[in-house]
């Protein structure tokens, strides 16, 4: 009776780039042949020629892995793996070739997060072998038979298991301004532009005027209700924010007739203000239709357009066109003022819009 016990442990590491293929081989190259036949000469009395070739083959643990770094610190791993031995040996035309035993296991594709191990296991062999031996005849006599003959049993388990862990050694530096949502304009307007986070009005600071609905018109906004014109009006006209903080302020319409879009040009300090969004401030969707937005920095200032979708005709009345969202940067103070605005109506006629300034004090 004999009884062995043997465990195996491997610990490789391989260090690929993402979306590049990495392989391990664990083991050794075994040599098989290869050969070609050429008839004799004439086809009589000479033997065919043979020109025999080896190639070898790589026999042991083979792994083959494709990485894919994602921006969450998660791996996608494409992973096929390979066991294999020389189990025994043919002849075969006269030449000795190795006999292959083969596991192969292919994942596809896991993810895990950096440093999550998976297992591998069910890679299992059991094998029972039971063989008699002696004199013919007397070794199958059952009391003589342990006197003239001899009984062997082998009994053999082989279990593999892989436990594959990814580390990220340097991956992609992600911060909130490249999580931002992106949004793009109409197939008439071309724009990008960041879709940022919902603000959080800033606190009342004392001296700062209270913000007014938009919904409601101020007493210029009456004025101009009365006087038949429409008017744009900052909510509220005056800001008060610390340096480093975000302000949110709302760019009204008062008096507005048959309105499709509204085009405007603001200018303001950009060594003090830093335009963080810009987002639709509901009196152009008040029906529900989808309002477009596109808005360009340039030398001349901060320009925006918000649009209503083409055939769905113009909304009047007053509310807040668009609503900005700016950082503070310096200290000191600053107009934020509508130095060129109008409004349209479906037929792409102007509609004279008067101006507004509001005033903007980092402290």
């Amino acid at each position: 009776m004999g009884d062995s016990d043997t465990k195996l442990i491997q610990s490789p590491q391989v260090r690929a780039l993402d979306n590049q293929k990495a392989s391990l081989k664990i083991g050794e190259r075994l040599p098989v042949a290869t050969g070609s036949f050429q008839p004799g000469i004439g086809g009589v009395g000479i033997n065919p020629l043979v020109n025999t070739q080896f190639q070898y083959i790589d026999v042991g643990v083979n792994i083959d892995v494709t990485p894919h770094v994602h921006a969450d610190r998660e791996v996608t791993l494409k992973i096929t793996m390979e066991i294999s031995s020389e189990i025994g040996q043919a002849s075969i035309g006269g030449i000795t070739q190795p006999i292959i035993g083969q596991k192969k296991v292919d994942l596809g594709e896991i993810r895990l997060r950096d440093g999550e191990a998976s297992l591998i296991g069910g890679i299992l062999d059991d094998s029972q072998t039971k063989s008699l031996s002696g004199i013919p005849g007397l070794a199958q006599i059952p009391i003589l038979r342990y006197l003239f003959g001899q009984v062997t049993t082998d009994h053999e388990q082989d279990e593999t298991v892989f436990a594959i862990t990814p580390h990220i050694i340097r991956g992609t530096d992600v911060n909130e301004l490249n999580q931002r949502a992106i949004d793009i304009g109409t197939s008439t307007t071309i724009a990008l532009r960041h879709a940022g986070k919902a603000q959080a009005a800033p606190a009342p600071t004392p001296g700062a005027a209270p913000a007014q609905n938009p919904a409601m018109p101020t007493t210029a906004a009456a004025a101009a209700v009365a006087s038949g014109t429409a008017s744009f009006l900052f909510d509220p006209p005056t800001i008060q924010v610390a340096k480093g903080g975000t302000f949110v302020v709302n760019l009204l319409i008062s008096g507005a007739q048959n309105v499709a879009s509204v085009p405007v040009q603001l200018n303001y300090d950009p060594k003090m203000l830093d335009l963080v969004n810009v987002s639709n401030g509901g009196f152009l969707s008040q029906d529900g239709k989808a309002v477009a937005l596109a808005h360009r920095e340039d030398e001349n200032g901060l320009r925006i357009e918000a649009s209503r979708p083409p055939g769905a005709g113009g909304v009047s009345g007053q509310g807040a066109v668009i609503t900005l969202t700016f950082q503070a940067k310096a200290t000191g103070q600053t107009p934020l003022t509508v130095t060129r605005g109008g409004a349209r109506d479906p037929g792409m006629q102007s509609i004279p819009v008067n101006g507004a300034t509001a005033a903007v004090v980092v402290q």
